[in-house]
Formats: structure tokens, C-alpha cells, sequence
């Protein structure tokens, strides 16, 4: 039996632009995986063949509207799972992940999640699987609830707030944090103006991240009204 898969931490449970640590007991049965590197700026497409666990370096999650706009709706990191919507319901939607790091993970093989067997003995890790799912979703409420009911300040002011507290080695760009809001260009770079004209960050672009005042940086992040 593995101890590890019932209850997600309060930190994971937060609804953080980042996912990680939330699925660490498939490492497990990592030997029924197939490993794969992937190189820093690599994007690949939403699969049906198989179940990816990071264990090194995080990617983005991204889904293309009708009208072609690309759209973050969140990262994923060491010890969480992705592309399991596209396994489960065998299904190539209009999804990507791109590598925001250079990245090892783990392909767990489709028909693994149908096979009886695996579940009989494994039944903790289809608990662990289900509640990730369920958080997903919740996320995905949550992220939408607040997406339209806060100041586009408050909005790019929490993304690096959070990437700063976490000092995982992500760095996004000013185009990238209006993918993920959905936020006009002119819109983010005067957001980013303000809090550069109080100097509170630095540099914010594919190479660089700075945070000068991460203090004030979280009051701007707890604006909520528009």
C-alpha cells in the first residue's frame, strides 16, 4: 500500500498557477514507464498514447480557441502528471505542452489505466489519479470565477508573485502573461510599467526575472475589485 496518495498538502491545495508534488506515489511504479527528455522550448501536442509524470522541470499547458489565440491555463511541475485528459478519453484536442525547462518524464502507457490488474494492485493510484482530476476541474472554476473579476494588475501582479515565492526556475515573457489572461499586450505592458515605475520588479522576459519588492509585489496580487 502507498502511504502517500490520499491527501494532497495545503500548499498543493491551493489554487496555484502551478501544479506539483500532487501524483509523487506513481513514482512507485515508475518502472512501468517509459522515459523521455525533452530540451527547453520543445512544444508538443496533446497525445491519446500515454500518461506523463515530470520528475524534472516544468511545462505549460496551453489550449487554442476557435479563432487560433493561445491560452496558459496553467503550469506543471516535478511529481505531477499531465496529458491524462487526452489518454483517459483517448482524444487529440486542441491542447499543447511546452517545456519551459529542460525536462525528464515518465510515459505511462495507455492501456496500463484499463488493464484490471494494474488497478487491483494499484488501487491507491487510481485514488490518487481521480482526486488530481477533481482538483483539475476545481481549479479550472476557480480560475475562471476570478479570471474577469479582478484588476489586469492584480492578475499579472499574482502570476509573478507566485513564480518568485516558488523560485522554481520558471521565466515567462510579457507575451506569455497575456496568453494566460487573455489580456491585450498594451494592457500587460502597462500593468508591468507600474510596478517597474515603483520598483517593485526588474526585467521580466524569456531570459530574465526580477522581483525587487515580493511584499508589495503580494499587495497588488490581493486586489480584487475591478
Amino acid at each position: 500500500m502507498i502511504d502517500t496518495c490520499y491527501n494532497f498538502s495545503e500548499k498543493q491545495k491551493n489554487m496555484n498557477f502551478v501544479i506539483e508534488e500532487m501524483n509523487a506515489c506513481w513514482n512507485a511504479v515508475i518502472h512501468l514507464a517509459k522515459s523521455h527528455s525533452f530540451s527547453k522550448g520543445q512544444v508538443v501536442d496533446q497525445a491519446d498514447d500515454a500518461v506523463y509524470l515530470i520528475t524534472k522541470g516544468y511545462i505549460s499547458y496551453s489550449c487554442y480557441l476557435h479563432s487560433g489565440e493561445k491560452r496558459i491555463l496553467y503550469f506543471v511541475g516535478p511529481n505531477a502528471l499531465f496529458n491524462e485528459a487526452g489518454c483517459m478519453i483517448k482524444h487529440k484536442g486542441r491542447i499543447s505542452f511546452e517545456f519551459l525547462t529542460d525536462t525528464q518524464v515518465y510515459a505511462f502507457p495507455s492501456d496500463l489505466f484499463t488493464d484490471v490488474d494494474f488497478v487491483r494492485s494499484y488501487p491507491e493510484l487510481s485514488i490518487n489519479l481521480s482526486q488530481y482530476i477533481i482538483f483539475k476541474r476545481t481549479y479550472f472554476s476557480h480560475f475562471t470565477a476570478n479570471l474577469f473579476n479582478r484588476k489586469p494588475i492584480a492578475r499579472v501582479a499574482e502570476i509573478l508573485f507566485q513564480l518568485h515565492e516558488r523560485k522554481n526556475g520558471i521565466i515567462i515573457s510579457q507575451q506569455d502573461i497575456g496568453n494566460f489572461f487573455g489580456l491585450h499586450q498594451m494592457t500587460v505592458s502597462r500593468a508591468l510599467s507600474q510596478l517597474r515605475d515603483e520598483n517593485i520588479i526588474g526585467k521580466i522576459t524569456k531570459n530574465n526575472f526580477e522581483v525587487f519588492s515580493p511584499e508589495r509585489l503580494a499587495e497588488y496580487a490581493q486586489w480584487e475589485k475591478i
